[in-house]
């Protein structure tokens, strides 16, 4: 298992230089390329964008551009937002929190309902309960993030006005992840938590619902498969009960493929929900990299792009592990 992991790591190395270097040329074969946030303003001259270009070192080519990059990405400098002229590190880093608390939240109310509900469909196939859930996921599946969103917004926040239309915090409220907000919590924590709870309703509530109905799918169709084989009729066979059978012999190996789907998943989650956040104005990283896109701030969603490339393998890497531990069956 060991050898396993460091040899998964070592091939991973090259795999993310590899898509760092495309991630690169592809912003800058974009049309207008880097210097397209600078041209959105039309009073600066010949003169001053070629300034702009040797300050931020836009007149060297791609190559050594990219390699200037890298090696101080290397190093924690990974570069300057063109727009507000913050690393982009601490841009990224202070737009995390509010991803986390809203994906991941989202994430485990999805699970805790989606994993029980593929099983109990799985075990009553073909029932009217299993037919019911079967449209209901459909219909959860097939329904766009941003109408579901808006839709929610419509109907809870414009005409009902129960709950907030979008963002982390009320007007009246500090500005959030800033000193001013946590020392608003210190001093209230009871309305502080009513009000981010407030907020964190609708964009949770839309994350679950496309989210349940694709994990329950997954479930149901992966524990089909092994009640179906030879060793959960030869438990049948000698008496167990339908939930020692699902706890000793079925549960395992049916988490196998939901896995896969798990750790791919968990990756844009962190990366943020970026369709979601930018319906509820949640100042997250899926929003910020909307942002940058409108605003050409290349620096930003370069780096936001490889955030996500290193998760997606660091999660391959966690999913391949975990089959090892969900079923004893595979080895390394």
């Amino acid at each position: 298992m060991t050898k396993f992991i460091i040899r998964r790591i070592l091939i991973s190395i090259p795999v993310l230089i590899g898509i760092s270097f495309l991630v690169y040329m592809l912003m800058q074969a974009a049309p207008g390329g880097p210097l397209a946030a600078f041209g959105l303003n039309p009073t600066l001259t010949s003169e001053q964008l070629d300034a702009i270009k040797k300050s931020w070192g836009l007149d060297k080519g791609p190559l050594e551009q990219y390699w200037s990059w890298f090696t101080a990405m290397l190093r924690g400098d990974w570069g300057t937002s063109f727009i507000t002229r913050r690393p982009v590190l601490d841009e990224i880093v202070s737009r995390i929190p509010a991803t986390l608390m809203l994906t991941i939240t989202a994430f485990i109310i999805q699970q805790l309902i989606a994993l029980p509900l593929g099983m109990w469909s799985a075990f009553k196939r073909y029932s009217f309960s299993d037919k019911f859930f079967t449209a209901l996921s459909y219909i959860g599946f097939s329904t766009p993030t941003f109408w579901l969103g808006i839709l929610l917004i419509y109907i809870f926040s414009a005409n009902l006005k129960i709950l907030p239309t979008g963002g982390i915090t009320d007007a009246r409220e500090a500005t959030f992840n800033t000193p001013g907000y946590w020392d608003w919590w210190s001093k209230t924590p009871n309305e502080a938590f009513t009000s981010l709870a407030g907020h964190m309703i609708l964009p949770v509530v839309t994350l679950v619902i496309v989210g349940i109905a694709t994990d329950s799918r997954f479930m149901r169709s992966s524990m089909i498969e092994t009640i179906n084989q030879d060793y959960i009729r030869t438990a049948r066979s000698k008496g167990l009960s339908e939930g020692q059978i699902i706890r000793k012999h079925a549960l395992r190996p049916s988490l196998l493929p939901v896995v896969t789907n798990i750790t791919l998943t968990l990756p844009t989650l962190i990366a943020g929900a970026i369709v979601t956040e930018t319906i509820f104005s949640w100042p997250g990283m899926g929003k910020l990299f909307i942002d940058a896109v409108n605003r050409a701030d290349y620096p930003i969603m370069i780096g936001i792009v490889f955030i996500l490339s290193s998760l997606i393998l660091i999660f391959n890497i966690i999913a391949d592990v975990s089959y090892a531990l969900l079923d004893p069956r595979i080895r390394f």
